[in-house]
């Protein structure tokens, strides 16, 4: 790749992570039609696990306080079982249906959520969880394992999930970004131990660090001053166009 695709490749990251430092996920997705556009989907998807890994750890550790523990063992348990299966398929399958009905699924979700809004559907009190609600909410996690092996972009899964259980805007960011650390670590040990991470995949992932840089100060200063109600809407709005940009 010469210097211009290098710049492009890292500034298309640059404002996906964005959105990801600002909310907690969206940056793989929304940089993934493009980027591997620039570079290619095999170069692409190892340059975000890395990147996304030392971002997330540091907008982990920063606000560690805010991670919800509880949750963070439940999401990562569940997910880490459909982690293997994902790296496989991306490995073995044709890319395209899968980037076309997780889209779509995506996109679903983020209709409901913003209609659920609009409707100012808010319950007061804390309601019991069925067995059946509990049974989907592991299998939605379990499919976002999947999907963040295969593209490392599970996280339409977890806000299916962590929308319901994690109200605290700071926790839900911090949570999630601790949860993307630790996947990803694993990811990519599992890469090296492939011989999948080569020097020019290290140095892709460093150049487009630096512009990444950028984007977690910026995000951080508007997250601060988004209100609880203006996130979550934030939140679908980033969900519903990543789920047209993985169609395309």
């Amino acid at each position: 790749m010469d210097l211009s695709q290098v710049i492009s490749f890292s500034m298309v990251v640059m404002c996906a992570y964005f959105i990801e430092g600002l909310i907690g996920f969206g940056g793989t997705i929304m940089a993934l039609p493009i980027a591997s556009a620039i570079a290619g989907l095999k170069v692409t998807v190892p340059v975000m696990t890395i990147v996304v890994l030392i971002a997330s750890v540091v907008i982990a550790i920063r606000d560690f306080k805010h991670i919800d523990k509880k949750e963070f063992i439940k999401i990562t348990s569940l997910m880490v079982l459909g982690l293997p299966i994902g790296m496989w398929l991306f490995s073995s399958l044709p890319e395209r249906p899968l980037k076309v009905a997780l889209g779509i699924f995506m996109i679903i979700v983020a209709i409901k959520g913003l209609y659920d809004g609009r409707k100012k559907v808010e319950e007061k009190t804390e309601k019991a969880k069925s067995k059946y609600i509990e049974i989907i909410h592991s299998i939605v996690l379990f499919l976002g394992g999947i999907v963040h092996g295969a593209f490392t972009c599970g996280g339409p899964f977890v806000v299916v999930y962590a929308t319901s259980n994690i109200k605290d805007k700071s926790s839900f960011r911090a949570t999630l970004c601790a949860l993307w650390a630790t996947l990803n670590a694993i990811m990519l040990s599992i890469n090296i131990f492939r011989g999948e991470i080569t020097p020019g995949i290290v140095t892709m992932s460093l150049v487009t660090m630096v512009f990444v840089i950028v984007a977690i100060v910026v995000s951080n200063i508007v997250h601060k001053k988004l209100k609880g109600d203006s996130f979550t809407k934030f939140v679908y709005v980033a969900l519903f166009i990543s789920g047209i940009l993985m169609m395309m």
